[in-house]
């Protein structure tokens, strides 16, 4: 009877939150500071070939929500019994979910991605936190790159913020989420192709750069958009010193 209630409960649960987040989020306009890479990279009618979207971990529910109207989209997810659930909402979505992380079954599921984009007859997206599952914050992590690399895809760094948020302070992620009406500004940095036998030493420095100008566009859509809780990404960017 209790694994028969535990069933019911996870079934729900993803038909419940996406229910919310879709009356939730579905009030809150957005605007796009950097039009030209979004509609190149992004829009279903691109041309660009493969694309993996790398951002901080406190972007990551509101970039959930709104790529899920993007077509051919994949998304990593923890392989825990806890990404379960999480992968049940990605699913009600419409994302294609492979499972696993950088601290439990990562490889694998970094090799699945891998085949699951070079393998697709049509242009995938996917993308998940590069700062994530636990941290440090605003300290990314090879993953995304690796999968870029391997994929023949180009990476591209992305960032939101708005300016009425509600901001989780006691998460290492200072995750923000956009409050109902808002209007949160994304900013997109420059598409990178990664040479195929780019070398360990250049990877660890394109990683830097990477990481460089994540941190650049998430504070330039913090400006943007009026973001006011500086003091915690100032503190979250400490980490790395």
């Amino acid at each position: 009877m209790r694994i028969h209630r535990q069933k019911i409960i996870a079934a729900l649960i993803p038909w419940l939150v996406t229910f919310l987040a879709r009356l939730w989020f579905g009030t809150v306009r957005v605007r796009i500071a950097d039009k030209d890479v979004f509609d190149h990279y992004f829009t279903n009618g691109r041309d660009t070939g493969h694309v993996v979207a790398g951002a901080w971990h406190r972007n990551a529910i509101f970039f959930f929500y709104y790529f899920r109207k993007l077509k051919n989209a994949g998304i990593m997810i923890s392989s825990s019994k806890g990404g379960d659930i999480a992968a049940g909402i990605a699913r009600r979505f419409g994302y294609d979910v492979v499972r696993g992380s950088s601290s439990q079954g990562g490889r694998t599921a970094l090799l699945n991605m891998v085949s699951y984009m070079k393998t697709s007859p049509v242009q995938m997206i996917c993308g998940t936190p590069v700062d994530g599952p636990r941290g440090p914050g605003r300290k990314m992590k090879k993953g995304m790159l690796i999968l870029a690399r391997d994929a023949g895809a180009f990476f591209v760094p992305m960032a939101c913020s708005g300016k009425r948020v509600f901001t989780l302070h006691k998460a290492w992620d200072k995750t923000i989420l956009p409050k109902p009406f808002a209007t949160m500004v994304l900013t997109f940095g420059t598409p990178i192709k990664i040479d195929p036998d780019i070398s360990e030493a250049d990877l660890e420095l394109l990683r830097q750069k990477a990481e460089t100008e994540l941190d650049a566009i998430t504070d330039r859509a913090d400006h943007l958009s009026g973001y006011a809780d500086t003091a915690d990404f100032a503190a979250a960017a400490s980490v790395k010193e």
